[in-house]
């Protein structure tokens, strides 16, 4: 007949296992969670890529000489900032 300091410690040994078991459970949930939203995240931000991309496209077709200015602007604004670092 197992003592009670026995009977304790394989309680202790069950319960022990069965946390591990939880754990497991609960990390594969979390991560499978965290995949389902970075996959939501992701579609997202490339559907308003893709809107940006297509409005921009519309911009350049309607006003093609502001568009050649304004990358003329914006390149030489960026030329100044990066040319200067002696």
């Amino acid at each position: 007949m197992p003592t009670a300091t026995e009977q304790m410690s394989a309680e202790l040994q069950q319960e022990v296992s069965t946390l591990k078991a939880d754990l497991g459970h609960l990390m594969t949930a979390v991560k499978d969670l965290g995949a389902e939203q970075g996959r939501a995240v992701y579609d997202q931000a490339r559907h308003r890529v893709r809107a940006v991309h297509e409005n921009l496209e519309h911009y350049i077709e309607a006003r093609p000489i502001s568009s050649v200015f304004f990358a003329l602007g914006a390149g030489f604004a960026i030329g100044s900032l990066l040319g200067n670092r002696r």
